[in-house]
């Protein structure tokens, strides 16, 4: 079957909350993921295989600012390019909402992660150490749109 890119939905988040548990260790609740996708300024893609969500990329949009908060593709399905188009039609959303800026913090040892983000254009602004809870330092990116 086909997988798709659509709009992530709050409907989305019990689906979207089973593959974050599994892909990452500091994932939100379902009902974490609900109240934000009822947010208005949060956008939001799913890529789904007719009604199961394989991936997701979200991000919330302050003004001209927006922040990736998380981003999970399903074990078998990771390294074919669902992340990376899942991460360009966000950011395309992003800047047509108006956003100029776009960042994250992402785990310095998740190297595919850093290599997508990289080939996107994000750079490293700065360590922010001891950032998860197991203790891992986080690298902040960010992109201008």
């Amino acid at each position: 079957m086909r997988i798709e890119l659509r709009e992530a939905r709050a409907d989305d988040a019990a689906a979207i909350a089973r593959l974050a548990h599994a892909a990452l260790p500091e994932a939100w609740s379902a009902a974490s993921f609900r109240a934000a996708l009822e947010r208005p300024l949060v956008s939001g893609v799913v890529a789904a295989r007719g009604e199961d969500v394989v991936g997701f990329a979200l991000a919330a949009r302050a003004e001209e600012d927006a922040e990736l908060l998380s981003v999970a593709v399903a074990e078998g399905l990771r390294g074919v390019g669902f992340g990376r188009r899942m991460l360009e039609s966000l950011l395309a959303r992003l800047r047509g909402e108006g956003a100029l800026r776009v960042h994250l913090e992402v785990r310095g040892s998740n190297q595919a992660a850093l290599a997508l983000y990289k080939s996107l254009g994000f750079q490293t602004s700065r360590r922010r150490a001891r950032y998860y809870r197991d203790g891992e330092d986080a690298l902040e990116l960010g992109v201008s749109l």
